[in-house]
């Protein structure tokens, strides 16, 4: 792998400008719950980028000091509400050899061209109509379930309102044309960053239009 080694101020890993990733040993996840860092940095990375990625390495090693062997309860409940909740993949690795490899393996799936086994979304026959509307949803980009519910009921439980809002927002950027912020209906709502209005333009528009706005 080529690897470019430079101060990066939110992940640890940068693989692409929407994949990054933050690997922290059993020993740092311990100290970022202690200063309550851990949910902060998550929630930045879910800002940034489109696929934030947390790798956990070695997570036996947060439990070596004896107050934290009795706590497992509680790392695991933060893990837990961090792939739940927060809709973040966790990879676990037991050396940092093999995280290399995950790394090498994540650069590979973003940055080489790989063919996607075709498969058909199912949705259980079984659904109420706000399940089957959260469903749908979950076809826009970075959407998992959780979003999709908080997309649906700020627009009146209707799809329709939330993708036109996608389309109507203004995304704005810096002098040297990074995205910065949003104007419209996405400005004050949390977990729906300019990166996500951008992609979802794209995927809901014909062409891409990068900087029209």
């Amino acid at each position: 792998m080529q690897v470019e080694e430079k101060q990066l101020d939110i992940a640890d890993y940068l693989i692409s400008n929407e994949v990054a990733c933050e690997r922290k040993t059993g020993t740092d996840l311990i100290a970022s719950l202690t200063d309550n860092r851990l949910f902060e940095q998550i929630d930045r990375l879910i800002e940034t980028y489109e696929q934030p990625i947390l790798i956990i390495e070695n997570i036996s090693s947060a439990f070596e000091r004896t107050e934290w062997k009795k706590r497992k309860k509680h790392v695991y409940g933060a893990l837990t509400y961090i792939f739940l909740r927060r809709q973040v993949p966790i990879v676990p690795t037991t050396t940092i050899g093999e995280t290399a490899i995950v790394l090498n393996r994540i650069a590979s799936w973003v940055q080489e061209d790989h063919d996607d086994p075709i498969i058909a979304r199912k949705s259980p026959k079984k659904k109420s109509l706000k399940d089957k509307q959260i469903f749908f949803l979950q076809g826009l980009q970075n959407t998992g379930q959780k979003k999709a519910g908080v997309l649906l009921n700020a627009f009146d439980g209707s799809p329709k309102k939330a993708v036109n809002a996608i389309l109507d927002s203004k995304v704005l950027y810096t002098k040297s044309g990074n995205p910065k912020g949003i104007e419209g209906s996405f400005s004050e709502m949390k977990g729906f960053g300019a990166n996500y209005i951008i992609e979802n333009k794209k995927l809901l528009n014909k062409e891409s239009k990068k900087k029209t706005e």
